[in-house]
């Protein structure tokens, strides 16, 4: 008896819709492969833009998307081609193999990214209807921006960081940013910090192993965990900045695959601490409200953890 009324709840749950497309930015002669969830309902949603790591595709980033859309907000997982999978195709000598990882990381390959960032935001707004995918539920006046590893660089960019002391590849369309694995470069010291000008709220997720495994020397992880938190540490203390840092976490627990059914208690986790700290986040910055993680994250946090925001 209660196992058909709990699946007779669950029937009548309504799921997420989740529909798939390739866009074409005619203008960059580019085609942009995106997944879109909308969450259940019909009512409006703000939605969130996920750029995945080097190498990654419509699927990165799919715990984080599950668990965003259950919240109340639509999620686009971006594809960006030239630092997708291609990169990481087999054949080729290793000198080739590497030389196209390389080449997945230049500068141009960030641009192109960021471009399909604002493109996909502006389709968003435009298109009505993608599929089973009703767009018009979408509200682009409330966007976000998140990523992992290359797909932070994109969140950090559209923020606001500032490339050789001045200029900027800011989209002011988005109103919040989530950054998995963060980079900055916490010797830089020459004209104004690299983060100062970002302005909406940011909050910065990574480990005490995101940069350095845990076989490297102690100097090389103090090093690796300073380039990860720099980002946060050079932006403006407004209130609406959060670094969490998670004790032993590595670099791909943060990527927001689905874990295997062996993963480590670490990683479990890991993804756990993270997504309510994100869902959190972007659902209080997205309503228009300071971010404050001190109710709901603390409280989460094991030996080895820590939250600062500022």
């Amino acid at each position: 008896m209660i196992l058909a009324l709990v699946l007779a709840v669950s029937a009548a749950t309504p799921s997420p819709i989740t529909c798939t497309a390739v866009w074409r930015d005619a203008a960059r002669n580019r085609d942009v492969p995106v997944r879109i969830t909308l969450p259940a309902g019909k009512a409006q949603a703000p939605v969130v833009l996920w750029s995945p790591g080097l190498g990654g595709d419509v699927g990165g980033g799919g715990v984080w998307a599950a668990a965003w859309a259950r919240a109340g907000l639509a999620v686009v997982q971006m594809q960006h081609p030239g630092s997708d999978g291609a990169v990481y195709r087999a054949g080729g000598t290793p000198e080739e193999r590497r030389a196209r990882v390389a080449a997945g990381t230049r500068p141009d390959q960030l641009l192109a990214r960021v471009g399909d960032t604002g493109f996909v935001l502006t389709e968003l707004g435009r298109r009505r209807r993608e599929g089973a995918c009703d767009l018009a539920r979408i509200d682009t006046d409330r966007a976000a921006i998140a990523g992992h590893s290359m797909g932070a660089w994109v969140a950090q960019a559209v923020a606001g960081q500032r490339f050789g002391g001045r200029a900027t590849l800011v989209d002011r369309r988005f109103r919040a940013a989530v950054a998995f694995s963060p980079t900055g470069d916490p010797r830089a010291s020459a004209g104004p910090p690299a983060f100062v000008g970002v302005g909406i709220p940011f909050l910065s997720i990574t480990g005490t192993f995101d940069g350095a495994p845990q076989s490297a020397d102690p100097a090389q992880q103090v090093a690796a965990l300073a380039a990860r938190s720099a980002p946060y540490q050079s932006m403006p203390a407004d209130g609406s900045k959060c670094l969490l840092v998670l004790g032993d976490a590595t670099h791909m627990m943060f990527s927001g695959n689905t874990l295997t059914a062996a993963a480590a208690m670490t990683a479990r986790h890991v993804q756990d601490v993270s997504s309510r700290a994100a869902t959190s986040f972007l659902v209080t910055a997205l309503a228009g409200k300071r971010p404050d993680l001190t109710e709901t994250v603390t409280p989460l946090l094991v030996p080895g953890d820590s939250l600062g925001c500022k």
